[in-house]
């Protein structure tokens, strides 16, 4: 018994100190915070997530909610909208106080939001017990909002680049990808035409003085027919890589099951890709 009370005495002033410095660092956060020192707030956070597993759940979601607030008021949306991730991790069913947010913030959190859990909806199994007669009877249904979505935006993409991006979020990225692909499109049929015309008239011509001339038209009709399918080429494959390696990155909240890349010291680098039909 002794032992055991020296043991409490020896341990109490260390689980007090551990907790009075979870309370030091969220209230030097806040101060931070309040302060509008938005930098110094990202700073401190990171620092001191490194070793996150010290924080309980609530105290995490208060540090990434100033973290978060924080990159979205310095403009980046991308780690804001990492850091509204992480809590979503802890708490999916988390919402923003509306009397301390401003209504940017919040929408911005919405959509977040909204993008993680179908995320989550494509990644999970549910599990659902029905009842037949007196017996029940659990069975398995995987919700394939998610994966759906992104065989949709992976059949636009084949067809048209950057339509497959803008399927899946309409952002400045997928209407300039969209809008290069329509331009490099028109551009290749205009300029097959012209070019199928323009050899005509060049073959046709008798007049020395003039076959420069029409050769000089009719080259650069094909140049430009060839810019336009190199063009298209390019944006093609950029659009099919982006789509399958890069997409999740850029938009965390959704889950386009990227291909798999393993590596085996007999067989090398292997590239693993599955998606059903």
């Amino acid at each position: 018994m002794r032992k055991l009370l020296l043991l409490i005495f020896t341990l109490t002033p260390f689980i007090i100190s551990f907790g009075q410095d979870n309370e030091e660092v969220i209230e030097e956060i806040t101060d931070a915070f309040r302060n509008f020192e938005y930098n110094k707030v990202i700073e401190i956070s990171e620092d001191h997530l490194k070793d996150k597993d010290k924080f309980s759940n609530p105290e995490l979601i208060e540090i990434y909610r100033m973290k978060g607030i924080s990159h979205y008021a310095l403009l980046d949306d991308n780690q804001s909208r990492l850091s509204f991730i992480e809590i979503l991790r802890l708490d999916s069913s988390y919402v923003l106080d509306p009397a301390h947010t401003s209504p940017k913030i919040i929408s911005f959190f919405s959509n977040v939001k909204n993008e993680y859990l179908a995320s989550i909806e494509g990644k999970e199994e549910k599990i659902v017990v029905t009842q037949l007669d007196t017996v029940y009877v659990t069975r398995l249904y995987r919700d394939t909002t998610a994966e759906s979505n992104f065989k949709h935006a992976l059949i636009r993409s084949l067809i048209i680049p950057g339509t497959g991006h803008l399927y899946l979020d309409s952002n400045l990225k997928s209407w300039v990808l969209t809008i290069l692909s329509a331009a490099s499109i028109g551009a290749g049929i205009y300029y097959i035409s012209d070019t199928n015309e323009k050899e005509k008239i060049y073959l046709m011509e008798r007049n020395p003085n003039e076959t420069g001339k029409k050769y000089n038209d009719y080259n650069f009709s094909y140049r430009m027919r060839n810019l336009a399918f190199i063009s298209f080429a390019a944006l093609w494959l950029y659009s099919q890589i982006d789509l399958l390696f890069f997409i999740e990155k850029e938009q965390p909240g959704i889950f386009s099951y990227l291909p798999k890349v393993n590596f085996n010291l007999g067989e090398g680098i292997i590239l693993n890709y599955h998606l059903k039909f």
